[in-house]
């Protein structure tokens, strides 16, 4: 929140504030999650020190449900969440972040406001904020790309800092899974950055330490604790994400259903077993694990991306959210394209025709809603959502964006 205060020549100026969890919901909500969902659901695990405030607190993100597993984890101290802008637009859930002391940040754009809010919590109220710097869930099974400009804030906040290694929960909780399967879950906390070392590491050191301790692998984690995750519908959704088939090389053509996943094209069939590793029919053996598959799948776009005739264009729904408006409510529809030159949409919003440029340095990520839509960096005020007519293709425009982003170096 912002407050007004006088100064001594008589201006009113602002001064960020921002509320701290209120102590009695949040004792309530984290024994929930740490004796309910982390127990019965996620049968996690916990070890490591404890961590009182003034800190920042740094994890991996391997799935939707990561602030339960660090709520559930980090003692005593009562955890200021970093949270997508957008989720604070829907009516009863911004009443519970607020309770809880969520701090609302722009995903992959600058947000001086979010900046100041951590600020005042770590430096003035000597709180401690949770980040996740990979900005999403990638989904890949291994730890995802880290804007450098982590390194930055950590210098700047001049507060220690601690990491809570989150491993497992991309096996039971894939990000295309429709069910949460119960496999195992751990979470380890440990000081990664002293006060001092905070102010005074250089920004590669900061960086290497930063990425060996958060670096992880969901399969060495399987075989290691020898995670056993039962179902029998692992696989459903699995085409929302995994759109390639490795046999014939069609696109969006992947299906799913219960444990299978197969190319309607070809007929290549892989099963989920019960390690979450793959079986294939035939003799052809692709892919041991969806790690292999969505690494596989990765390099296969940065293949098309690299050209410099690269395009991708289709008619999408676009959306916005609004305040007190549930998810997001669609304005406008045309046609968006997206190659070396940046973005483009060419088409309707609120009635009236518009073409809006984005330049390809200015968005890093197009970050995603599986089968869905994807969006956009905030402009004007609000997330960006775009829906292409077969929501299956958003994947792609999410990993062609992000191998854009490489290329430029950003």
């Amino acid at each position: 929140m912002e407050k007004e205060v006088s100064t001594s020549k008589g201006k009113e100026v602002s001064r960020i504030t921002q509320r701290l969890p209120f102590g009695p919901l949040y004792f309530v909500a984290s024994r929930i999650f740490g004796n309910f969902v982390g127990k019965f659901q996620f049968n996690l695990k916990k070890s490591g020190c404890r961590i009182h405030g003034p800190a920042l607190i740094l994890s991996n993100h391997t799935s939707n449900h990561d602030y339960k597993l660090v709520a559930a984890t980090v003692r005593p101290v009562r955890i200021s969440f970093l949270v997508t802008y957008h989720f604070f637009t829907f009516k009863k859930l911004a009443f519970w972040l607020n309770a809880c002391g969520a701090i609302p940040k722009y995903q992959f754009a600058t947000d001086l406001e979010a900046m100041r809010k951590i600020q005042y919590v770590v430096q003035k109220k000597h709180g401690a904020v949770w980040i996740a710097p990979e900005g999403t869930v990638y989904a890949s099974g291994h730890l995802g790309y880290m804007s450098p400009a982590i390194a930055k804030m950590i210098r700047f906040l001049k507060v220690p800092v601690y990491v809570c290694k989150i491993e497992g929960a991309g096996l039971g909780n894939a990000k295309w899974s429709l069910k949460t399967h119960k496999g195992k879950t751990q979470t380890t906390t440990s000081l990664l950055f002293t006060e001092e070392e905070a102010k005074t590491l250089d920004k590669d050191t900061v960086m290497k330490r930063l990425t060996d301790a958060l670096s992880y692998d969901e399969f060495e984690f399987q075989k290691r604790e020898h995670v056993i995750v039962k179902g029998n519908d692992k696989a459903e959704g699995f085409e929302t994400m995994f759109y390639k088939c490795p046999c014939c090389g069609s696109e969006f053509k992947i299906r799913s259903k219960g444990n299978d996943v197969y190319c309607t094209e070809c007929g290549a069939k892989a099963t989920f077993q019960d390690d979450f590793t793959f079986r294939w029919e035939g003799d052809k053996q692709y892919f041991e694990n969806y790690s292999q598959w969505y690494d596989w799948q990765y390099e296969q776009v940065m293949e098309e991306v690299r050209k410099p005739d690269f395009k991708m264009q289709d008619e999408m729904d676009y959306g916005i959210d609004l305040p007190g408006v549930d998810n997001y409510k669609i304005v406008g529809h045309g046609t968006l394209t997206f190659t070396h030159e940046g973005w483009d949409y060419d088409g309707t919003y609120m009635e009236r025709h518009i073409q809006e440029h984005d330049d390809p340095r200015a968005v890093f990520l197009a970050t995603l809603k599986v089968g869905k839509h994807f969006e956009l960096p905030v402009r004007d005020g609000h997330n960006r959502v775009f829906y292409p007519k077969d929501g299956l293709t958003s994947m792609k425009w999410h990993l062609a964006s992000r191998a854009m982003s490489e290329i430029l170096g950003l």
